[in-house]
């Protein structure tokens, strides 16, 4: 799935960005990630301008330009309602803090996915 930039996020204080270090106006973006919450709000997880970083945004920033669903993506149904499309492995109930904490196992399955999706 490929997003295109349309508005830059607005800054933690709520103002309005000129430019992002991580997300460029009009710029492409490989999905890695969705959140559909109960309350309405989508926020997508993309690879940021670094090529590297992976960082989650609103999806009222951006546009499809490529709708494809990746075959390793799972749909599940998390607490509270939150609807959760990822690599199923990203699923697994503390993946990510193992990622953050440098477990090699967890780096590996971002750094093989985040190879298939590009």
């Amino acid at each position: 799935m490929k997003v295109i930039c349309t508005k830059l996020p607005l800054s933690p204080t709520g103002e309005v960005l000129e430019a992002s270090p991580w997300v460029t106006l009009d710029a492409e973006y490989c999905v890695v990630s969705l959140l559909a919450n109960p309350g309405g709000r989508v926020e997508i997880q993309i690879v940021t301008d670094d090529g590297r970083s992976l960082a989650w945004y609103q999806s009222v920033y951006f546009i499809t330009v490529d709708g494809t669903v990746p075959d390793s993506w799972t749909v599940q149904i998390g607490e509270g309602g939150m609807l959760e499309l990822a690599p199923t492995a990203w699923l697994v109930p503390g993946f990510w803090e193992a990622y953050y904490d440098g477990d090699p196992s967890a780096v590996d399955a971002v750094e093989a996915e985040l190879r298939r999706l590009r």
